[in-house]
């Protein structure tokens, strides 16, 4: 397959952002990077306007900072027929990722980097890892007890599901769990893989150093769980 389209959320990645493009230059598959950038204050913009090549798009929004409709965003402008997604703290797993689209089943709908599949891992502190654990079990519980990792935003998408399923505008990455659901729920082809991730991908985030932050995200996807169980009650 040779006809994939990245699309990442940045804000502030001035350490990840140029290893990231040079790495994805390399790989044949990658048809384009899409690049939706909330307005970095740090040198994030000056880098990627280092980069001349005719595979970059990126598209700089003022005043706005929302995960999920910087990836909106990002799918309205995808030509791939496939499109992958993942953190720009997670470079170092750029030929996993890869490697796996290439092995990929045409028939899957949806490839889900999962840390709770067997040799998957959250290797992150308990501080992060214990509430996505929880999180993921209560979906399991209460939604599709199929898929193990609800909250994974690293995903690689068949373009063409998106006529069926496209993400809700949410308040923050909790987009992925009704994405999921959804896409559980049209009888779409979802597919997990393991995913080892790891320790160092929480010292990026945005939420984590700020406890009240954190609760606050955290209750955003407590709220897509129960949208999601009151779909699911209705049929």
């Amino acid at each position: 397959m040779q006809n994939l389209s990245i699309v990442l959320s940045t804000f502030n990645e001035e350490q990840n952002i140029a290893i990231t493009i040079n790495k994805l230059l390399t790989k044949e598959c990658v048809k384009e990077i899409i690049i939706i950038d909330d307005d970095s204050k740090d040198r994030t913009i000056e880098i990627l306007n280092t980069f001349n090549n005719p595979k970059i798009n990126f598209k700089i929004r003022k005043n706005i900072k929302n995960f999920s409709t910087a990836f909106i965003d990002g799918l309205n402008l995808v030509k791939g027929d496939y499109i992958l997604r993942f953190d720009l703290d997670m470079y170092n797993y750029i030929d996993y990722f890869i490697e796996n689209f290439n092995k990929m089943n045409l028939q899957t709908d949806c490839l889900i980097f999962s840390r709770y599949v067997n040799n998957g891992k959250d290797e992150r502190s308990k501080y992060r890892s214990l509430p996505s654990f929880l999180l993921n079990k209560a979906c399991q519980l209460f939604l599709y007890k199929e898929i193990k990792d609800y909250t994974s935003c690293v995903i690689i998408l068949k373009k063409n599901v998106l006529k069926d399923v496209f993400p809700k505008k949410t308040n923050y990455a909790n987009f992925i769990i009704d994405f999921i659901f959804d896409l559980k729920r049209k009888n779409k082809n979802i597919k997990e893989i393991p995913f080892i991730q790891d320790k160092n991908t929480e010292y990026n985030s945005k939420s984590a150093p700020n406890l009240f932050k954190f609760i606050i995200n955290g209750s955003f996807y407590l709220i897509s769980i129960l949208r999601c169980i009151y779909i699911k009650n209705l049929n």
